[in-house]
């Protein structure tokens, strides 16, 4: 079992309320989409992120799913949509190898 993390910083925190829309409204469309079980939250304490994960059986399911995605013009929306509420060269991706 494998888990995916996505985290990004928020631009200032004056776009958290929109940038936790937008982590909800993507959740949402990829979860009835593509049957994700994908959960997100935000980053307490001194940093404005965003987090996004799931938990897949594979390495190649997660790389299918990704360049699915590529083409997935709905999806490609909302990421151009939100572009402006992220601090560039903050985003990270993340897998873990879960043991148990």
């Amino acid at each position: 079992m494998y888990r995916f993390e996505r985290k990004i910083t928020v631009r200032n925190v004056a776009d958290m309320s929109a940038a936790m829309q937008f982590a909800s409204d993507v959740t949402d469309y990829l979860n009835k989409r593509y049957d994700l079980h994908m959960k997100y939250g935000a980053e307490g304490f001194d940093k404005s992120r965003v987090h996004w994960f799931y938990d897949f059986d594979s390495a190649d399911k997660s790389a299918a799913l990704g360049q699915t995605l590529l083409k997935d013009q709905e999806y490609n929306a909302l990421l151009t949509k939100a572009k402006g509420l992220w601090l560039d060269g903050s985003l990270e991706d993340t897998f873990v190898n879960l043991v148990n």
